[in-house]
């Protein structure tokens, strides 16, 4: 018997129809994923490479050296007020991929909390504010407007850098991250503290088997 050939042609297109959807269905599988959120503040380990635990140790250590370091008890006594502090670059020296921006939001998180210390904007802050403040020049109104040359000027500039030493033995390695800093004035570039932190980590990759 011969088939019409409208119905052929269904027959055909809902064959065609199967075989396209076999593929996207095997491909669908195939991303299936779980997501569990965790603790920002919990201490994780994965890979060995610098992550958000360390940044935030290594702030917090070092500032507590800045702070209790004899230059601002002198400062202190001497000029009546707390010492002004920004935050500049801390430059990356290891071959891991690092972002110094975690680590310096860090470093000035840890400062501010001491209560010891005063902190200005980082240098792209700053000129933000004095983009405002030049809008405010043209739009706002004569009671609200901020003037310009009214900034807190810095006394001190904190920077430094991230360098990392890998030592490895077959399965078994360390990385030795070491973050040093120093405290310039400002005016004079004299050099008022210098110091650091480490951070070692053992590797086994026995246990990732």
């Amino acid at each position: 018997m011969t088939v019409p050939t409208p119905l052929r042609r269904l027959v055909m297109l809902a064959g065609v129809t199967a075989t396209l959807a076999l593929p996207l269905g095997l491909t669908g599988c195939g991303d299936d994923k779980t997501v569990d959120r965790t603790d920002p503040n919990a201490v994780r380990d994965l890979s060995g490479n610098w992550n958000a635990t360390d940044s935030n140790q290594l702030a917090n250590k070092i500032i507590a050296d800045v702070v209790n370091a004899p230059w601002i008890t002198n400062f202190q006594t001497k000029n009546n007020r707390n010492p002004v502090i920004k935050v500049g670059k801390v430059v990356n020296r290891s071959s891991e991929e690092i972002n110094t921006n975690i680590f310096t939001n860090d470093i000035r998180r840890a400062l501010l909390n001491t209560g010891k210390v005063d902190v200005v904007a980082s240098t792209s802050e700053d000129a933000q504010a004095r983009d405002e403040r030049h809008d405010q020049d043209v739009n706002a109104s004569a009671e609200t407007r901020k003037e310009s040359f009214q900034e807190t000027g810095t006394d001190y500039l904190l920077e430094g850098a991230i360098e990392v030493q890998n030592d490895q033995s077959g399965n078994e390695q360390q990385k030795f991250y070491a973050a040093d800093l120093n405290l310039t004035d400002v005016k004079t570039q004299r050099l008022i503290w210098e110091g650091g932190n480490k951070i070692a980590k053992d590797i086994d990759r026995d246990k990732y088997k």
